[in-house]
């Protein structure tokens, strides 16, 4: 397989985990006791994220490190609605 093709598969890979993940957390998050579990381990994603990306420094590229932060945010927000967590701003 030529690595332009595996790239692509990859992609289709990611995007498809993505689309599963956030239909069942929004399933979930419908019952008020799984809501605030799945609202936490959005609010733990970030900080593991954020943390990963100061570790890296320099060493990561911070196109890859932002675009993680944004699509944990953007999963949280198609899950549990629009607008910020509790303790948490959208950057």
């Amino acid at each position: 397989m030529d690595l332009e093709k595996e790239i692509h598969a990859l992609s289709a890979e990611t995007l498809a985990h993505s689309i599963m993940i956030g239909n069942i957390l929004s399933k979930l998050a419908r019952n008020p006791d799984l809501r605030s579990a799945i609202a936490e381990g959005f609010d733990q994603s970030l900080d593991v994220a954020q943390t990963v990306a100061v570790q890296f420094g320099t060493a990561a590229s911070p196109d890859h490190t932002l675009k993680a932060l944004k699509i944990i945010e953007e999963m949280r927000s198609t899950v549990l609605g629009a607008g910020p967590g509790p303790n948490r701003q959208i950057k």
